[in-house]
């Protein structure tokens, strides 16, 4: 179970910005560089849901629509239009339809990167010692989500860790190790190619 769960160049800095004015040229340019650069994030989890807690860790790398997840014994790969979902140890691949207008937030943290400025809006922001943290909450029905929370570097160049509490109780917090920016890529790694594997694969297309 994998959840979780988007920069401008440096700001000036002066007494003729208020915190919150620069709070939130801080988010707007992060939302900014995410949907133009390819995006590498490691992660962290603990997730609470009706008392049980599971954790696990994982990494991403993010382009638009396009991602790869790694992490739990599975491996993710979607190219925005289908999605692969391959399980080396059982030797299984499900391949699906892909649609980037109804995506499940609480299960993907890529998704909720590269979508959550279009999904969610500012509730409240407070400054720390690191940067900026938000209180976002739901344009409206839908996500599953009732409130998350995002932490900030000072820079606006990395994201810290983010959490979230779903509308049936389930609570998701988030460490961010690691997160960096680079130019973007031929988007052909994103896509899985089935032929690569031996003949011993259960391969299942629900396409």
């Amino acid at each position: 179970m994998s959840v979780i769960l988007m920069i401008m160049p440096a700001l000036l800095l002066g007494m003729q910005f208020s915190p919150d004015v620069r709070a939130d040229e801080i988010l707007a340019g992060f939302v900014t560089e995410v949907s133009e650069s390819s995006v590498t994030f490691t992660y962290s989890y603990s997730i609470i849901d009706r008392g049980t807690e599971v954790t696990g860790s994982g990494k991403v790398e993010m382009q638009g629509e396009a991602y790869i997840m790694s992490g739990d014994g599975l491996e993710i790969y979607c190219d925005g239009k289908t999605r692969w979902t391959v399980d080396r140890q059982s030797m299984e691949v499900v391949i699906e339809s892909y649609d980037p207008e109804n995506p499940d937030y609480t299960v993907n943290p890529a998704v909720l990167v590269g979508h959550f400025d279009r999904m969610f809006h500012v509730k409240s922001v407070s400054c720390t010692d690191t940067g900026f943290d938000y209180v976002l909450v739901p344009e409206s029905a839908g996500t599953g989500i009732s409130e998350m929370k995002i932490s900030l570097a000072s820079d606006g160049r990395r994201l810290l860790s983010a959490g979230f509490r779903t509308e049936n109780g389930t609570v998701a917090d988030f460490t961010i190790p690691s997160f960096s920016f680079s130019p973007g890529s031929d988007s052909g790694r994103f896509s899985f190619d089935t032929s690569s594997l031996d003949g011993s694969y259960v391969v299942t297309d629900l396409r």
